[in-house]
């Protein structure tokens, strides 16, 4: 999405919080924020869910508010998306009413992609693979997916993840807390 780094860069300062302090805060080195502040690194949502919880906001706050809120969510709706620099595509599969906990997702990470900084934020997270492989490290231990494969973990713990396939891997991802 265009303007997140500058959209976390202005949170930081309006709170007078330099790098440091925030990676502090989330456990990303100062050289990661930098990067994404600058737009030359990219971020996953439970990236960015982390950096917000850091800066006190709501993940909503870095993304446009929803058009239409309604419960039933039509392909013609599905709108791809990418966070800054990221090459991770997700498409936003909810519907959307104020009482929501649950952000299911379709993610699409492109073929080779290497493992991404290890993170973690409040909530959990589930992941089934639809097609291609997908590569999670949840506390240090690898789990390797394949189609029909799933995978159910608390996001507290450190995690991370990749595709080492020579195809897109493609996952229905559902997190929470919310976060569009």
């Amino acid at each position: 999405m265009d303007g997140l780094g500058q959209r976390i860069k202005e949170f930081r300062q309006a709170r007078r919080l330099t790098l440091k302090e925030l990676s502090a805060r989330t456990g990303f080195s100062v050289s990661f924020l930098s990067q994404v502040e600058r737009g030359l690194s990219s971020l996953s949502i439970s990236s960015l869910q982390a950096i917000a919880t850091a800066l006190g906001e709501p993940i909503v706050r870095f993304f446009p508010a929803p058009v239409a809120p309604n419960y039933v969510h039509r392909p013609a709706d599905h709108a791809p998306f990418r966070l800054d620099g990221s090459p991770i595509t997700y498409v936003s599969l909810s519907g959307n009413f104020p009482s929501r906990t649950l952000e299911p997702l379709l993610v699409t990470l492109p073929p080779r992609l290497p493992r991404q900084e290890p993170f973690s934020h409040p909530g959990e997270e589930f992941a089934y693979v639809l097609s291609g492989e997908l590569l999670l490290d949840i506390d240090g231990t690898s789990h390797r997916l394949a189609a029909g494969d799933s995978i159910h973990f608390p996001s507290r713990s450190l995690h991370t993840f990749a595709n080492p396939g020579t195809e897109p891997a493609v996952a229905l991802w559902v997190v929470t807390p919310k976060i569009f």
